[in-house]
């Protein structure tokens, strides 16, 4: 091979546009996805932990707002990364 086939591709500064468009729709939408994936959650543990949890004290032999807590953490944090991710792609 010559030097000519293994050199670097050329600087471009194509990339700012793309990188522009991205930081502004990030600095849209970054406030609002907070509140929601701090609100969500918080909305759950409320209704379900005082409303459901008056009527049931232990769920096999913890206590059932830690229960319910150990699941919405699990069932935000999955929903808040398959969002981010699907966004882009919507």
């Amino acid at each position: 091979m010559t030097a000519k086939h293994l050199s670097l591709p050329a600087f471009s500064l194509r990339h700012l546009h793309v990188w522009r468009r991205n930081s502004l729709v990030w600095r849209k939408l970054a406030a609002p996805s907070m509140l929601g994936n701090l609100a969500d959650p918080l909305l759950y543990l409320l209704g379900l932990g005082y409303g459901l949890g008056a009527l049931l004290s232990e769920v096999g032999g913890m206590p059932y707002i830690a229960f319910l807590a150990a699941g919405i953490v699990c069932s935000s944090t999955m929903m808040s990364a398959s969002f981010e991710a699907m966004y882009s792609g919507f």
